[in-house]
């Protein structure tokens, strides 16, 4: 079952705003592209809490690789090619 809670509200909206939005948005009234904007808002929002945690994720991992010595110094890897000349 899913409730979904609706406020009624009284805003004044840039009257310029709103028609420079309308071109955007097959939305025929301003209550639909008010809602369309607000669904839009939550969305990228989200979007951009995951990116977030994905970012920082991936800085955990890059700075657990940067603590293991996976190969040797760059010195001794030249060290030893012109070594073996």
């Amino acid at each position: 079952m899913c409730i979904i809670m609706c406020m009624r509200t009284n805003i004044e909206l840039n009257d310029d705003l709103l028609t420079e939005a309308q071109k955007y948005s097959r939305a025929k009234t301003k209550r639909a592209l008010v809602e369309e904007a607000l669904a839009l808002y939550v969305s990228v929002k989200q979007e951009h809490l995951r990116t977030e945690t994905y970012k920082e994720r991936l800085e955990r991992l890059r700075n657990q690789v940067r603590s293991r010595r996976i190969r040797s110094d760059t010195r001794d890897i030249l060290r030893k090619d012109r070594d073996s000349r």
